[in-house]
This record gives structure tokens, C-alpha cells and sequence, in this order.
């Protein structure tokens, strides 16, 4: 009897499917037609001789003998990249560049991990900046995908994560107390700045901007020292920090949404297993 031998590519495509339970996206994340994703399935299903999926017009579920291939799939496609990149094969094509907001940022250590064990060989080149300069480097095809807090106008993104904004100060600032409030916020066009200046306006709080700056950091050196009041979130939330005292009686804030956005033109292997991740674990977050 003929050994059969399990084909990196059919494994590949057979892992697209079992992260996005979908054919079509499957096809889409590895630049290929349907049809050949299909095709590749049936001939993977062939050689092992089990059925992967079980689908229906609605879902694409792993069956009992498709879960324990996706278990040798996932760790045979990591020795190959590990493997082509021991041997100096990585290819000039195999890197990811990703754009994030300070908020952003701040959920990725998991995903990174979680990339790199699938995608060892893979170059990661992350920059942080804003939203809109995040999203215009998309659109100038200077990055591979965008991760940033708000959608500044754009409908192209998928929302990945909701979470709460929240008033925030060092512990035992007297700057909550303070008439008008004094803010470290970003400058004009943030979602932080908006949201916090249009809750304060309605319920007739005076304010005013004490300390600006075009990064997290900066602002935080005011917040820190406890001269100012600004605005994150619980996921956020630096040591010394702390929610502001609901005694305070500052008015209640909005969600924010964190939104993923990839380039029109199509994208590698590499950028949609990314994607993937990035979606997965902020789903579980």
C-alpha cells in the first residue's frame, strides 16, 4: 500500500477554513477562488480518508476527525515556516506591517503571541500613531492592516471590540474637585476628546483643556502627577491610576469601539492569519 503524505498547501487551506468557518473567506485570505479552496479540501479529504467539515448553507463545522487534523495542521505549518527560516528562505514578501492607536495596542501582546507560534518566519512591523494617520498609511499602502480606536467616518473596518470609556485621575487627585475641570486630552478630532466634552457640555460641567499632547504617554505625565482628570478605559488603566469617584458626579461616557481595517487590494497569507487572530482574541477578551 502507497504511503500517502500530507501537502503544506492543503493544509493551509484547510486551516483557513477551520479559523474562518468559511469557505469564501477562506478564499479571499489566501487570494484564491473558491473552487480551488474547495477542491483543495476534497483532495486533503481524500488522502486521509475522513470527512473535515460538516457544512451546511449557514456553517462550516469541524467534524470529530477535522479537529484532531487541525491540531497536526497547525503545528506541521509551524515547523515549516520555522524550518524555511532556519534555512534563510524566509521570503522578502513574509512581513506584516500593522498600524495601532495607544488604546489599540494595548490588546495585543496575546495576539502577537498567538501569531507568532502560527507564523514564526513572519517579519511583524508595527507602528502606533493615530487613528486617521493609521488609516491614511492604509490607504497610502504603507501598512498591511490598521487597528485603531475609532473609524473616523470609515465603513470599511469591522468592529472588533466594545468597551466603556471612564473618567479617570491619579489616586488621590484633588483635580476631579476642580472648577472648571482640568482635562489632558488629545487634541481635536479624537473620539475621547468628543465623547468627553460633549458629556460635560449637557450636563453644564465647566472645563477646560489643561494639558494636550498627540500621544498617550504625554498626557499621562499630567494625569500621573495629579493635575489633570482624562479619559480611558478600565483595559487602560495605568498603576497609580484609578475611575474617578462616582461622588464626583461626572456624567456617564460612551462605548468605544475598536475597528480592524485591511487594504482594498487584497492581502498575504500572513496579514489574513493575523487578522484572524486579532479577531479571535479580542473575542474572548
Amino acid at each position: 500500500m502507497l504511503r500517502s503524505n500530507l501537502d503544506v498547501d492543503l493544509l493551509q487551506a484547510f486551516a483557513e477554513v477551520a479559523h474562518t468557518r468559511s469557505f469564501t473567506q477562506a478564499a479571499e485570505r489566501l487570494n484564491r477562488v473558491q473552487s480551488a479552496i474547495s477542491g483543495q479540501i476534497k483532495r486533503l479529504e481524500f488522502i486521509t480518508g475522513a470527512r473535515l467539515f460538516d457544512r451546511t448553507r449557514r456553517s462550516v463545522k469541524l467534524t470529530k476527525e477535522g479537529e484532531i487534523l487541525l491540531d497536526y495542521a497547525q503545528k506541521i505549518l509551524r515547523l515549516n515556516d520555522a524550518a524555511l527560516s532556519d534555512l534563510g528562505q524566509t521570503r522578502p514578501s513574509e512581513k506584516v506591517r500593522l498600524a495601532v492607536s495607544d488604546h489599540s495596542a494595548c490588546f495585543l501582546p496575546q495576539a502577537l503571541v498567538r501569531f507568532a507560534a502560527a507564523m514564526p518566519a513572519v517579519q511583524l512591523e508595527i507602528r502606533c500613531e493615530r487613528s486617521w494617520d493609521s488609516l491614511d498609511a492604509l490607504d497610502a499602502g504603507d501598512v498591511d492592516l490598521a487597528f485603531v480606536t475609532q473609524p473616523c467616518g470609515r465603513t470599511d473596518g469591522e468592529i472588533v471590540y466594545r468597551e466603556q470609556l471612564i473618567w479617570a485621575a491619579a489616586e488621590n487627585s484633588e483635580a476631579p474637585a476642580v472648577d472648571p475641570l482640568p482635562l489632558a486630552i488629545f487634541g481635536p478630532g479624537c473620539v475621547y476628546r468628543d465623547a468627553a466634552l460633549r458629556a460635560l457640555d449637557t450636563c453644564g460641567r465647566a472645563w477646560r483643556i489643561a494639558y494636550n499632547s498627540p500621544s498617550r504617554d504625554g498626557l499621562l505625565i499630567a494625569v500621573r502627577a495629579g493635575l489633570a482628570v482624562t479619559v480611558a478605559t478600565e483595559s487602560t488603566l495605568e498603576s497609580g491610576l484609578s475611575a474617578i469617584d462616582p461622588h464626583h458626579a461626572l456624567p456617564a461616557l460612551p462605548e468605544i469601539e475598536l475597528s480592524l481595517h485591511r487594504h482594498s487590494r487584497g492581502s498575504s497569507s500572513a496579514t489574513n492569519r493575523l487578522w484572524t487572530i486579532i479577531q479571535d482574541t479580542l473575542g474572548t477578551a
